[in-house]
């Protein structure tokens, strides 16, 4: 019984406190120029009030400029290969593997050709062993062509990735 009255009067003395505090805050504030009660006036300033900054310099933010200095983009995904930078190279020697287009395949005494479509829309006669820009033909069968392509990925497990270039059949309507 004592302990809830004990707890009952702390209550009464912190909520009369609050009240107390309460209406204290919500006293109006005196005037700017009213003074309390037996209060001297204040003395003078010797001085003018400090200049006030330009606030717009202060809160200029800087240019920034990015210099490269040899590093890669940031932004560019380290998964997507790059393109292989184009020689001067004419001819089939300077296409990639990916702008070859098989057209067809010839059986020859020595061996199957293949006939390849380039990028600049020119027909050439590949064998087995021919070079190009970026790979070199390693078989030839009567339906496709497989090049053995050379990668620049340190990603890649393997230097070279096999490429097989397939007829496409057209059926007769």
């Amino acid at each position: 019984m004592r302990a809830i009255r004990k707890v009952t009067s702390v209550l009464a003395l912190v909520l009369f406190a609050g009240v107390g505090l309460e209406a204290q805050a919500q006293a109006p504030a005196p005037p700017v120029g009213a003074q309390p009660a037996g209060a001297q006036p204040p003395a003078a300033a010797p001085e003018a009030a400090p200049k006030m900054p330009n606030i717009g310099e202060d809160l200029a933010a800087p240019v920034y400029t990015y210099e490269v200095r040899g590093r890669r983009d940031p932004f560019r995904s380290l998964l997507i290969r790059k393109q292989v930078e184009r020689s001067g190279i004419p001819g089939i020697a300077g296409m990639t593997v990916d702008e070859l287009e098989l057209q067809g395949t010839i059986r020859t005494k020595s061996g199957w050709m293949a006939m390849m479509r380039g990028s600049d829309n020119k027909s050439y006669l590949l064998r087995k062993g021919s070079t190009v820009f970026d790979g070199e033909v390693t078989e030839i069968t009567p339906s496709s062509v497989t090049f053995r392509q050379n990668v620049n990925d340190p990603t890649s497990p393997k230097p070279f990735r096999d490429v097989v270039k397939a007829l496409a059949f057209q059926q007769k309507k």
